[in-house]
């Protein structure tokens, strides 16, 4: 009889520790910028999205004024990078090249995270970004 009831309440036990929901850490990033050429003037077109993942909300390419931006949730992680990619072609007055802008220094560290996963935010600005021209 004792056996039982220990058997049960172990069994119980392990049951609402199992159950437990676990959340994996995320960090919500807002990133906003304008791509510009070697004159000063917007780019519109250009893809624009954080390293391993997309802007919620917006489909991450530049408008008629060359800005970009929006919100991702992503893992924490100790590098953060903007990749920056013409693929429009000709276009918007010619094919530029590619760049991956390195923002890590402008993010907060994340913090501990809270009972949902989530480890905090950070805006960061990051103004007139220069796009070269393909020669």
């Amino acid at each position: 009889m004792r056996k039982s009831i220990f058997c049960i309440f172990v069994l119980a036990l392990l049951t609402l520790v199992g159950c437990e929901e676990k959340h994996d850490s995320y960090y919500v990033l807002y990133v906003y910028g304008t791509v510009v050429d070697e004159a000063g003037e917007p780019i519109q077109g250009i893809r624009a999205y954080p390293e391993g993942g997309n802007f919620a909300g917006r489909e991450g390419y530049t408008n008629y004024l060359g800005e970009f931006g929006g919100y991702t949730h992503l893992a924490p992680r100790s590098r953060w990078v903007i990749h920056l990619e013409d693929v429009d072609g000709e276009h918007n007055r010619g094919e530029y090249e590619s760049l991956s802008v390195d923002i890590t220094a402008k993010v907060t560290p994340p913090g501990r995270p809270d009972e949902w996963g989530y480890t905090g935010s950070c805006m960061v600005q990051l103004g007139n970004i220069v796009l070269k021209q393909k020669m």
